[in-house]
C-alpha cells in the first residue's frame, strides 16, 4: 500500500484547524504552481495545475494582476517581477583586465543602489570558462544575464545556453550576434583613433607616416575589429589614402605582453627614424605598445592611442616620455547605472530597444593632466 503525500496527510488537520484560511491557502496555491517567473500560464492550465474551481482561479488570478502579483497579456499570466528581488548574472571578462573591472565596480554600485541582486562571474579571457559560466548563470537562476567575454566562436554557444533557458542575454562591449548589445560603436571609436593619430602625424611629422601598426585580436570577432576599419578610415581622413603596403595588422591578443612581444619583433624591421602610428586594440594592447618602444634603445617616433580608459593608460598620458598620445575612453564608470536602466525594462517585460551605444571620448595627453 502507496503511503500518503505530506500534503495529503495534512488535509484532515487543516479542515479541523480553526485558523487556516482557504482562500489565502488556494492563492498561495495558485503562485506556486508557476514554476519560473518566464514561465506563462492561462486559466485553464493553472486550474489543471492547482485543483481551483475554475470561478474562484480566475477571481485569484484577477486580483493578484491588479495588486501587481502577477502580469497579464492577453489570455496569459506570470509571476511579476516587480513583486521579488531581481537576480542578475553577470560574467565578466577577467579580474585582470582594468577596464573590466571598473565597469563591474560600477554595475555593483548601481545594483546596489537600485536593490537589484547581482551575481558575479569570471570569465578569465577563455571561451570554455565563459560557456561553464553560462550554465552556472542558468542554474543559478538569474532573471538577466549580462555577458562580457571576447572570443565569437563561443558566443552563439552563450546565446543558447540562455535562450534555451528563456533568461534575455545582453552582450557587453563585444557584440553577440542574436543578442541585445550594450556597449561602444567600435567603429565610430575607431574613426576618433584614427583622428587623434592622423592629426599628432600633421602637428608634428609634417603628415609624413612611415608605418601604420593595428594591434588587433581576431578571436575578437569582426564587430570588435571594426576598431581598425575605423582607425584606417580616420587615417584617411585627414592623411589622404595611404599605401597598403604602409598598414599592418598584427595580433597582440588584447593582451599586453603578447602586444609588447608583437611591436617589439616588428619595429626591429623598421628604421630608427622612422614615423610611426600604432592603435592597440584595448589599453592593455596599447601598453604593451608603450612598453616595447621603452625597451627600445635610442629615440623613436612612435605615437600610440588605445581604447577603453583604463586609470592605468591614464597614468601613461601623462607622463611626458610616454609614446601613448591618447585614449578613446568608454567611460567605464557610467556602466553600471545605464546597463541597469537599459536592462530593467526587459527584465520586467516592457519594450526596450535591441541596443544601446554608450558615448565615447577622446582622451589626449593634455585633458588627461
Amino acid at each position: 500500500m502507496k503511503s500518503k503525500s505530506p500534503a495529503k496527510q495534512q488535509e484532515p488537520s487543516r479542515k479541523l484547524d480553526k485558523y487556516w484560511v482557504p482562500i489565502v491557502a488556494k492563492t498561495l496555491d495558485l503562485l506556486d504552481c508557476f514554476n519560473s517567473v518566464n514561465e506563462a500560464l492561462t486559466l485553464e492550465e493553472v486550474v489543471r495545475r492547482t485543483g481551483i474551481p475554475h470561478t474562484s482561479a480566475f477571481r485569484i488570478l484577477h486580483t493578484l494582476v491588479v495588486r501587481d502579483y502577477l502580469s497579464q497579456s492577453g489570455r496569459q499570466y506570470r509571476l511579476s517581477r516587480l513583486r521579488k528581488k531581481i537576480k542578475f548574472g553577470f560574467a565578466n571578462l577577467s579580474t585582470h583586465i582594468h577596464l573590466a573591472v571598473e565597469i563591474q565596480t560600477s554595475l555593483e554600485k548601481a545594483a546596489t543602489a537600485a536593490g537589484v541582486s547581482l551575481v558575479v562571474w569570471d570569465n578569465d579571457r577563455n571561451a570554455d570558462t565563459a560557456i561553464r559560466n553560462a550554465e552556472l548563470m542558468v542554474a543559478e537562476k538569474v532573471d538577466l544575464a549580462i555577458e562580457f567575454q571576447l572570443f565569437e566562436q563561443v558566443a552563439p554557444v552563450i546565446a543558447d545556453i540562455f535562450a534555451r533557458a528563456g533568461i534575455p542575454l545582453i552582450s557587453l562591449v563585444n557584440p553577440h550576434h542574436g543578442t541585445v548589445y550594450f556597449g561602444v560603436n567600435n567603429y565610430r571609436a575607431g574613426l576618433t583613433a584614427g583622428i587623434a593619430l592622423a592629426d599628432h602625424a600633421i602637428n608634428h611629422w609634417r603628415g609624413k607616416v612611415d608605418a601604420v601598426v593595428l594591434l588587433e585580436s581576431p578571436l575578437a570577432g569582426r564587430t570588435t575589429q571594426s576598431r581598425s576599419v575605423g582607425v584606417q578610415k580616420g587615417l584617411e581622413e585627414r592623411l589622404s589614402k595611404l599605401p597598403e603596403n604602409a598598414i599592418h595588422h598584427l595580433d597582440g591578443g588584447g593582451d599586453r605582453a603578447i602586444s609588447k612581444t608583437a611591436l617589439s619583433s616588428f619595429l626591429r624591421t623598421m628604421r630608427p627614424s622612422s614615423r610611426i602610428l600604432v592603435a592597440g586594440i584595448n589599453d592593455e594592447s596599447a601598453l604593451g605598445a608603450a612598453d616595447a618602444v621603452s625597451a627600445m634603445k635610442g629615440s623613436r617616433q612612435i605615437a600610440i592611442v588605445g581604447f577603453g580608459g583604463s586609470s592605468d593608460i591614464l597614468e601613461a598620458l601623462k607622463d611626458p616620455k610616454s609614446p601613448c598620445i591618447g585614449v578613446v575612453s568608454f567611460h567605464a564608470e557610467r556602466y553600471g547605472t545605464e546597463l541597469l536602466n537599459f536592462a530593467l525594462p526587459i527584465v520586467q517585460g516592457r519594450s526596450a530597444p535591441t541596443g544601446h551605444y554608450v558615448p565615447h571620448k577622446l582622451i589626449s595627453r593634455a585633458s588627461a593632466k
